[in-house]
């Protein structure tokens, strides 16, 4: 390449790039500005565009906690039986590309910003959107030009007014369900389970990881007004251990050994059976043992159970911000702990918590994780959403004996800094906090 052709490649990308930022600047503009609920807007600019989403079938997953994780197990069983798959998730990490996925990557600059400037010409013409709306829509157009065989698509609050709700799924998968967002959601796990089971269609098999109880009943009673043939975890199909290894059993007395899920910690084994139960209810494709097999394995979703050596310290990463994620991120240090001697070393907690709908119960979070670390040191997260500050955590932290420190950076040096060799740093309670420490290891 001469040097002419050199400079003008050099250019091009300074050029894209610069247009990149332009509209990922415009989108920020979205995000925020409180939650905006419903489908009219999202059912106006698809029916505009030619409704992309029609174009290829789909699985949709909602639920409190494992949605991401779940999708995670699908999209790579999927991929390993040769489907196209497209995976759009929520939120990102750090970089917008990371919401939207096709054949095992992410998306490409050039493709994303011009996704987002053909979505913003719409917007400018006077269609309404929210944030999440507007990546939506992105995913739905980038699906259908990709010709995907299949796309998975994670819900972002509840399910039956989520702007993804306008597909019509194949499946439909429901984790487990817990109190969270009870402002948009409402206050009792009966109300949540209703919002979660309004992605659930006629005649269309749905999977089930709730357990037995309110959250449950409603979701039967969904699926019978709907005609939806129902398969619940630990009822229909599930994970067992045999001989120390997963086998998933199924609801025809089918059995898949030697399941070794690639996400750390017992929950994420449940993720995995609701992935397997999904796969197998796909038609018109049978999704193979060992294609099975080799999804599991090969799964991967960052900031969830994630483990990095950094200099003379082990860093565990993982996404738990609400209680019932705190359970799983104790089972899974449990875990780690008899399998691993690093774990019983002095191990430092680095916190923060973001709290955009105002009835999050942040100490009783911290509560039940503490008790198991040296040294917990608390901070405000990175990131748009509302974070609970260090001054709402003073008077708990000075009961406690935990440290504060506003800044972010400042904490995970105070982290490093009082931490033994060898010894554990785990980062949670906020995915922007979780996804800006990852982007400084990696």
């Amino acid at each position: 390449m001469s040097k002419a052709e050199r400079d003008i490649e050099q250019m091009t990308t300074i050029k894209d790039k610069t247009a990149l930022e332009d509209h990922i600047k415009y989108l920020n503009g979205f995000q925020f500005h409180g939650f905006r609920l419903g489908l009219e807007r999202m059912e106006a600019i698809l029916a505009a565009i030619g409704n992309p989403e029609k174009d290829y079938p789909c699985i949709h997953v909602a639920g409190t906690n494992g949605k991401g994780s779940t999708c995670a197990f699908l999209t790579s069983i999927l991929e390993h039986a040769g489907l196209r798959t497209g995976f759009y998730s929520s939120p990102h990490l750090y970089s917008l590309n990371e919401r939207f996925r096709c054949g095992n990557r992410e998306i490409e600059d050039h493709e994303l910003a011009e996704l987002l400037r053909r979505v913003r010409r719409y917007i400018e013409a006077g269609y309404e959107l929210s944030y999440f709306e507007y990546t939506t829509v992105m995913a739905m157009i980038w699906f259908s030009e990709k010709k995907v065989d299949h796309a998975v698509f994670e819900t972002g609050l509840g399910g039956r007014l989520d702007a993804t709700n306008v597909i019509t799924p194949e499946v439909s998968v429901i984790t487990g369900i817990a109190v969270d967002h009870q402002a948009y959601l409402g206050h009792t796990i009966t109300e949540i389970a209703f919002e979660k089971a309004g992605i659930i269609k006629p005649n269309r098999p749905v999977v089930c990881g709730a357990e037995p109880g309110p959250a449950l009943e409603v979701i039967k009673e969904r699926c019978r007004q709907m005609n939806a043939p129902l398969f619940v975890a630990g009822r229909d199909f599930g994970m067992h251990h045999d001989n120390g290894r997963l086998t998933w059993h199924g609801p025809d007395g089918h059995k898949i050994p030697d399941i070794r899920p690639g996400l750390a910690g017992k929950h994420q084994a449940d993720n995995a059976a609701l992935a397997i139960m999904a796969a197998r209810l796909i038609k018109n494709r049978v999704v193979k043992d060992s294609d099975i097999r080799q999804g599991c394995r090969a799964a991967f979703w960052p900031g969830r159970g994630e483990i990095f050596k950094s200099g003379p310290h082990h860093v565990l990463l993982d996404g738990a911000h609400n209680p019932q994620g705190i359970v799983a991120l104790n089972d899974m240090l449990d875990e780690l702990s008899e399998r691993d001697n690093i774990l019983h070393a002095p191990h430092t907690l680095l916190w923060a918590c973001s709290d955009e709908g105002g009835d999050k119960n942040f100490t009783g979070m911290l509560d039940l994780l503490s008790p198991r670390f040296g040294s917990v040191i608390i901070t405000e997260p990175p990131g748009p959403r509302r974070p609970v500050t260090t001054e709402a955590w003073r008077d708990y932290a000075a009961a406690k004996g935990f440290l504060l420190e506003k800044n972010w950076r400042d904490a995970w040096n105070r982290a490093i800094d009082s931490t033994p060799e060898d010894g554990l740093i785990c980062v949670a309670g906020s995915l922007y906090l979780v996804g800006s420490v990852r982007a400084l290891l990696a």
